[in-house]
């Protein structure tokens, strides 16, 4: 297992995203997670763009900017602490983030009563700091980048005996009750936009992509993703 150090201290990355021994997501986990998460989570539109007329064919976009926190990130932190036992759950958790994350993250705990610490770094946009304030967690800014706060998340999760739930950077989107979570919008596209050919998933950060091919792949066409 990869560790880090912090001083004297030993990090070791979360059991959860042990890139040695990956865990897996089925069909059945996404499903299930849309299930648990649908009645906190929007069912946000496929609506068809004014860019079919340009390419020739009917385009549709998944707005997920519609969310609560306007980022699907919800959809992943929500799952990931429903799962969590209630000893865990009254503990608290933490993780580390620019922005995205963490609000999504500090929303959902704030709505489950689950007490939330999100780490980030100074760098981070006033406006999602203080939008992770008003959700109430308890913001800590920390580090140049995400690295320096990714790690001062998880010595503070040792420390202090919280759960780390980690939804951004190295080894970033790989918690896999985070990715079923995120998966669910696969779920859904197939749901509004049946016969779809393609699912095109632009990717700067991995959690969404590994989770959405599955459910589009039960399409009664089959379905590449991009």
């Amino acid at each position: 297992m990869e560790r880090y150090k912090l001083g004297p201290a030993t990090i070791e990355y979360d059991p959860m995203c042990d890139k040695e021994k990956p865990q897996r997501i089925s069909f059945e986990d996404v499903s299930a997670a849309a299930f648990r998460i649908q009645s906190e989570i929007v069912k946000t539109p496929c609506v068809k763009s004014h860019m079919s007329t340009t390419f020739g064919m009917e385009i549709y976009l998944k707005n997920d900017f519609l969310q609560h926190t306007g980022s699907f990130k919800e959809r992943g932190a929500r799952n990931a602490l429903l799962l969590l036992n209630k000893e865990t759950k009254a503990r608290g958790v933490i993780s580390a983030s620019l922005g995205n994350h963490s609000q999504a993250l500090s929303f959902h705990a704030n709505n489950l009563n689950i007490p939330a610490t999100v780490v980030m770094p100074n760098v981070a946009p006033i406006m999602k700091i203080q939008k992770c304030r008003s959700y109430g967690a308890n913001v800590i800014i920390h580090g140049h980048d995400m690295k320096e706060a990714k790690y001062h998340a998880m010595s503070l999760a040792k420390e202090r005996g919280l759960t780390y739930i980690n939804g951004s950077f190295v080894p970033s989107y790989d918690h896999p009750h985070i990715m079923s979570g995120q998966g669910t919008v696969g779920l859904e596209i197939v749901e509004q936009v049946p016969d779809v050919d393609a699912v095109l998933v632009p990717v700067g950060a991995e959690a969404c992509s590994p989770g959405s091919p599955p459910p589009s792949s039960i399409s009664s066409r089959m379905c590449s993703s991009m």
